[in-house]
């Protein structure tokens, strides 16, 4: 069995996440960073940044492919983070953000909407509050895009395997 950390995903508004993950990779300090079970105390600033939690134990609601008696498979989460503090104690990794988004609830045509009108601004010397906004739209359409197309990979994997032969 994989050694698995227990997470928490916080924002003032909910719990995005809370449950086991065999690893937790963000931005902290200016570096990547990666947690895996039992790390060693931590606490340090999340930059912006695309969390990914890997090894999360898939919901056994969700119909997946486990069937009875078997392990619920394993997979990533994505969120954007906008900031925030990330703590690591006892097996627990906490991060805490003014402003989180998993990734499918991310509405693409938005964030890339922002996007533009952040490069806008930087096109016209409003470089402090543009870069930021060009900051966080980027991680939002990173985190969205490439779930997108890791379910849309897995889907047609899926539909090639029950096709037949």
């Amino acid at each position: 069995m994989a050694n698995l950390t227990h997470v928490e995903l916080i924002t003032p508004e909910r719990v995005l996440f809370s449950g086991e993950a065999e690893a937790v990779v963000l931005r902290a300090d200016g570096a990547d960073t990666t947690f895996l079970a039992n790390h060693m105390d931590y606490i340090g600033a999340v930059d912006v940044c695309v969390l990914r939690l890997e090894g999360v134990k898939a919901d056994g609601a969700s119909g997946g492919p486990g069937a009875q008696g078997e392990p619920d498979p394993v997979g990533e989460l994505r969120a954007a983070v906008h900031g925030g503090f990330v703590k690591v104690a006892d097996n627990e990794v906490t991060i805490v953000a003014g402003v989180a988004e998993l990734a499918e609830e991310i509405d693409v045509e938005r964030a890339e909407r922002a996007l533009q009108a952040a490069e806008g601004q930087l096109s016209a010397g409003e470089a402090v509050d543009a870069e930021a906004a060009a900051a966080r739209a980027r991680v939002r359409i990173e985190a969205a895009v490439r779930l997108k197309s890791d379910l849309s990979r897995l889907s047609d994997r899926g539909s090639r395997s029950l096709s037949p032969a």
